[in-house]
């Protein structure tokens, strides 16, 4: 069972007190509500291999935090083409295009776009995310939303780790740096690498002991508007 949340008049408590140098946002579930369309999407590239599409999807819903190239190794495992790089490349592309079918409106989560808003010229601003790079910044620049950032860093090439690393290098160290994730995979990163991690709360499950999250970016920027410029 998750650990209990903060309560709302006590979720000052739950966060650290240092200043906010910079923020570091995943995309899906924390800037977009996405994740359902992602489920659809690997869907919809799964059906193609029937006896296989039902593991294949519990397997998505187990290792929501892999990329999908990821994904697609295991499916070509399990299909006895390990290493097929030629039929992994295929079925990302395939991906790819189902879910910019499926991105014209796709709602911001609430509280998203107002952050981003609230710490203009203030803060350096980051992205980090399993979606492909290229792909990430084209979703981004449809959305008008790629000036809002300092960086953007997809996968691949980068993970999410080597991103936060990065980032925290070129900002001198982890003091003040805030990743927002909405998923076990985002916490590890930030455990990982030694920046604050903050919750969204996507519906998606966090390890124990279980970080403090938030319904969405409003709440969330709310808890934390004492420490932001």
């Amino acid at each position: 069972m998750r650990a209990e949340r903060c309560r709302p008049r006590l979720r000052l408590r739950c966060l650290a007190v240092t200043k906010i140098r910079a923020l570091i946002l995943d995309f899906d579930g924390v800037i977009v509500e996405s994740n359902s369309l992602k489920t659809k999407a690997f869907e919809a590239v799964f059906a193609r291999f029937p006896e296989h599409a039902a593991a294949m999807l519990a397997y998505h819903h187990s290792h929501v935090s892999e990329s999908r190239y990821a994904k697609f190794e295991q499916l070509a495992e399990r299909l006895g083409k390990p290493r097929d790089d030629v039929m992994v490349a295929e079925l990302a592309t395939n991906f790819s295009r189902e879910m910019l079918a499926r991105f014209e409106g796709c709602a911001a989560v609430p509280g998203a776009v107002e952050l981003l808003d609230r710490v203009r010229d203030k803060l350096p601003v980051f992205v980090a995310s399993v979606t492909p790079q290229r792909e990430l910044e084209d979703v981004l620049w449809r959305r008008g939303l790629a000036h809002r950032f300092t960086r953007v860093y997809g996968c691949p090439p980068w993970t999410k780790a080597t991103a936060i690393q990065e980032i925290a290098e070129g900002l001198g160290g982890v003091a003040g740096v805030l990743f927002i994730g909405d998923s076990a995979g985002d916490q590890r990163a930030a455990r990982q690498t030694g920046v604050e991690f903050v919750g969204r709360d996507s519906g998606l499950p966090f390890d124990e002991p279980a970080p403090p999250s938030y319904a969405d970016l409003a709440a969330l920027t709310a808890a934390i508007a004492s420490r932001l410029p």
